[in-house]
């Protein structure tokens, strides 16, 4: 992993962004160094595990079994997001920074780095596991665990931690699934970053403009705080029509994750019903603070897509089995629109045979 500290041609100052990720994130639960080799032999096996339960569920077969997973304290979890960022956004924000005055490009950077920071140190007290497509790398992606926030909730909320920790694996290794077995969808998602990578613009009248509608966004109150997505904001026109794009696709790589998640767990891990109404509880206890937040980061949104794909995955499972569920990966055309999300049987109409429906929901 290279030094995040060392000076880069981009627009985001990345050294800025790690140190503030790392102070917003703190560093969790505790682990003793005497512990940790277990726990990332317990994660490899229960990879290893999900790989085999995933495939049989879903029908889809990756070319080869997930491998080795990496298990991180948060701050580790943050530099390989960093990393992964940095080199994603590299070839288009040196073309931005060229463009720039030297000026203009230290104040941005500086800006966007402390966005970064405070977006990924929140996300780090939070994440339990990920899936990382090392878009950047052109490699077959990474299973992540963030170790300390599994152990505190399972402390927490007194999960039983083989359990739970196989659930938090079955979602990870699904994601994992759904890009390794369906190889255009690796490239529809990395498209998008691009596409909306190449739409930021620096200029300092439109920045000025942004931090404009913010402050008048700030001078309303509470309500108006609790309405807003902050980071759209300072989104351009151009970067929010792809931002939809992503939330469709997302809305249906997420739900399927659930949906898969669920089913297996349902049928393999014993105290499934108990850690699901756990965790329901935990996001229902979030404080108003935290919940104006998770809006303004556009997290809520993360959360009504899991609901929002999942319900849209199970209604086309019941009336069409995996084999209809199976038809959203056989080419990006059969991607749902929004309207269809709504509209499960209508989708199916329009990428099924009528034969196959009937055989699918027998």
């Amino acid at each position: 992993m290279s030094d995040t500290s060392a000076p880069d041609p981009g627009i985001v100052d990345w050294a800025i962004a790690r140190r503030v990720g790392r102070v917003v994130a703190g560093t969790g639960y505790p682990i003793p160094l005497s512990h940790r080799p277990a726990l990332r032999a317990q994660f490899a096996q229960l990879v290893g595990t999900a790989d085999r339960l995933v495939r049989d569920y879903t029908q889809l077969e990756p070319p080869e079994p997930a491998g080795t997973p990496v298990v991180f304290g948060r701050a580790g979890w943050i530099d390989a997001n960093i990393e992964g960022f940095r080199g994603l956004m590299r070839p288009v924000t040196e073309k931005i920074g060229q463009r720039t005055s030297g000026v203009t490009r230290k104040i941005g950077g500086a800006a966007l780095g402390v966005q970064m920071g405070i977006l990924l140190g929140y996300l780090a007290q939070k994440v339990l596991g990920q899936y990382d497509l090392l878009l950047a790398g052109g490699g077959k992606g990474k299973v992540y665990f963030v170790a300390p926030n599994i152990v505190a909730a399972e402390q927490r909320w007194e999960l039983d931690g083989d359990d739970f920790r196989l659930w938090i694996a079955l979602h990870e290794v699904t994601h994992r699934t759904q890009f390794v077995a369906v190889p255009w969808l690796r490239d529809r998602v990395a498209s998008l970053i691009e596409r909306y990578i190449g739409a930021v613009e620096l200029d300092p009248a439109k920045l000025r403009s942004a931090v404009s509608r913010l402050l008048d966004t700030l001078r309303k109150g509470p309500e108006a705080w609790k309405r807003a997505n902050i980071m759209n904001i300072f989104l351009t026109p151009s970067q929010q029509e792809v931002v939809g794009e992503m939330q469709s696709l997302m809305t249906v790589v997420e739900g399927h994750g659930n949906f898969v998640m669920d089913g297996v767990g349902a049928q393999k891990i014993p105290s499934f019903d108990r850690m699901k109404s756990s965790l329901a509880a935990q996001r229902q206890m979030a404080g108003a603070a935290e919940r104006t937040f998770q809006r303004a980061i556009g997290l809520d949104m993360k959360y009504q897509q899991y609901s929002r794909g999942e319900q849209f995955v199970a209604k086309v499972a019941e009336q069409a089995g995996m084999t209809g569920v199976n038809r959203l990966w056989e080419r990006p055309e059969n991607l749902p629109t929004l309207e269809e999300l709504e509209k499960p049987s209508a989708w199916l109409a329009r990428v099924s045979p009528p034969e196959s429906l009937e055989r699918g929901a027998q």
